[in-house]
């Protein structure tokens, strides 16, 4: 197998400068994990990856127009001392309007501050030597391991959801992903957009001999509360991705989920927006937000 458009790879890399200065490197860290195609790394990077077996390696000089672009004089601002926030100091990393990261290089003694918002290597020949560790399964299998059982679950942002469900005796392994949306092998980023149909879901592996679903349900009602009656919200947390549900594997799982919402309506007294449906197919996310806590 040869790495392509929309495979998740696995990469180990080095990366130097012109005078051969080592400025990042995946030794003694988890293999840097993104999608061909998606724009996650500079261009030269993933053009290099692109076509490599497993355990291919292959070393790469990227000109700026393939790295990190030129350097942008323009991108270089003094903001005067009237408009800078106070307790800026020089090196201090800063967000410019939408969200375009910026660094303080300078202040001046009437408290005039120089940003710069070029990237940090931009004008910079760059050499990386690259190895495809591996891929990335990003679809979840539809059967659970033998004896074990599957429960899916949405209650806003799934890192705190995961560490609930962590928690449970009886519950053997946690995944945090992307559930209920149409879009194949969706990024967080464009989860973050609300407009792929996906909600932010933890996929549940379970011996059913030693914790009951409605154990499990019992788990989602607390980390869910008061966000059962308000659609498409988590605490602070507002859209699509953030709506809770519960998407069941079984028809006894269906039976299950229906009268524990019946039941937690006539507890409050009013509508219960968490939805049951049948479990789709279940995208795993980045490995960074594998078990975030």
């Amino acid at each position: 197998r040869t790495a392509a458009k929309g495979d998740a790879v696995l990469v180990h890399y080095e990366g130097r400068l012109a005078d051969g200065t080592v400025f990042d490197s995946s030794e003694g860290r988890d293999p840097l994990a993104f999608t061909l195609g998606k724009q996650q790394v500079v261009q030269g990077f993933e053009e290099a990856v692109m076509g490599l077996k497993v355990g291919d390696t292959v070393t790469v000089e990227l000109p700026p127009e393939k790295a990190y672009g030129e350097r942008d004089e323009a991108r270089v601002l003094t903001v005067p001392a009237e408009k800078a926030p106070a307790g800026l100091e020089v090196g201090m990393q800063v967000r410019l309007g939408k969200g375009i990261p910026a660094t303080v290089v300078a202040i001046a003694a009437d408290g005039s501050v120089t940003i710069d918002a070029n990237a940090k290597l931009a004008g910079k020949t760059l050499t990386f030597k690259i190895s495809l560790a591996g891929f990335r399964e990003l679809l979840a299998p539809a059967d659970p391991p033998p004896g074990m059982a599957l429960a899916t679950f949405a209650a806003g942002c799934f890192w705190g959801v995961e560490l609930a469900f962590q928690r449970v005796p009886g519950v053997q392994s946690t995944s945090v992903g992307y559930a209920q949306g149409e879009k194949e092998q969706p990024t967080y980023e464009d989860i973050c957009t609300g407009q792929s149909g996906h909600t932010e879901a933890v996929r549940v592996v379970y011996n059913p001999d030693e914790v009951t679903f409605d154990t499990l349900l019992e788990t989602l009602w607390e980390r869910v509360g008061k966000n059962a009656t308000t659609l498409n919200q988590a605490g602070n947390d507002r859209g699509t991705q953030y709506r809770s549900g519960i998407y069941y594997h079984t028809d006894e799982q269906k039976a299950q989920a229906e009268r524990s919402v019946k039941a937690l309506q006539e507890k409050l007294g009013q509508p219960v927006v968490t939805e049951v449906e049948a479990a789709a197919p279940f995208w795993f996310a980045e490995d960074y937000h594998q078990q975030y806590l």
